[in-house]
């Protein structure tokens, strides 16, 4: 895990959602109201998941023997005080291992509101070791501790997570586990890559999906309106839209991870 110092010198190396319609309940005892009350039954979830919390939107995931994990938080606006079109996004895709232990993070970012300029990275670690690669494919020398930043990317620290949220009646089979959906909101979701100032307006909505056989989350999509705001470590108040987009993959299944070429 990186704390937000480290996440920081990291950033400066790099220099919607659809909710459940509301009807009105069918009278007592009718048919209508017994067809829900069946339907609600078969989707239930497992005892103890009724309501959940995910502080850490990525917790559990170093207990499996591996994974993989997409991620993308992507800025649409203007600045707040010129109204000047603006953009940004950062992608991460990361697999781990947690038999050896190793990781590998993919990792780039571009546009003004995440970075200075576009950047392309990869690094590896591999039980104490950490390697770094650039978009050229070499191997960086004498960069430990931007190598084992970019190796360690905490999600939490970059997306955060959810408070306690009841479950939505939905589940499916998602990214290849028996998932079930719990709708968020303003008040559930933490959103650390957010910076209020006086004025500031921030509304979210979206979804997360748990699959209790493996508990971690298989999938959180959040779309967020902002005022006012800056976005990590930005300098200048923006106004738009932010997605979110978080999804894990490959559940159990070990990953590849070997000393990158040229290491």
């Amino acid at each position: 895990m990186i704390d937000r110092r480290v996440l920081s010198l990291l950033l400066v190396l790099l220099t919607g959602c659809s909710g459940l319609g509301q009807t009105p309940p069918p009278p007592p005892h009718s048919p209508e109201s017994l067809a829900t009350a069946i339907r609600l039954t078969e989707n239930a979830p497992p005892a103890g998941y009724e309501t959940i919390a995910f502080p850490r939107l990525d917790a559990g995931l170093d207990d499996l023997a591996g994974y993989r994990v997409v991620l993308e938080l992507r800025f649409q606006g203007v600045y707040a005080s010129t109204l000047q079109e603006t953009s940004g996004i950062i992608r991460a895709e990361v697999w781990g291992d947690g038999l050896t232990p190793a990781r590998r993070v993919r990792l780039d970012a571009e546009g003004p509101v995440f970075a200075s300029e576009p950047r392309d990275l990869e690094a590896v670690r591999i039980v104490d070791t950490s390697y770094l690669i650039n978009e050229e494919g070499r191997c960086l020398l004498n960069v430990d501790n931007t190598a084992q930043a970019v190796a360690g990317l905490s999600v939490h620290d970059l997306l955060g997570g959810v408070e306690q949220v009841p479950y939505a009646g939905i589940q499916a089979v998602l990214n290849g586990e028996q998932s079930y959906r719990y709708n968020v909101d303003s008040g559930a979701v933490t959103l650390p890559f957010i910076h209020q100032e006086e004025g500031s307006v921030v509304t979210a909505s979206g979804e997360l999906w748990v699959a209790p056989e493996v508990d971690v989350v298989t999938r959180y999509y959040v779309n967020v309106d902002v005022s006012r705001v800056t976005l990590l470590e930005g300098e200048q108040s923006v106004s738009g839209q932010v997605y979110v987009r978080y999804d894990v993959y490959e559940i159990g299944t070990v990953p590849n991870i070997s000393i990158p070429f040229g290491c």
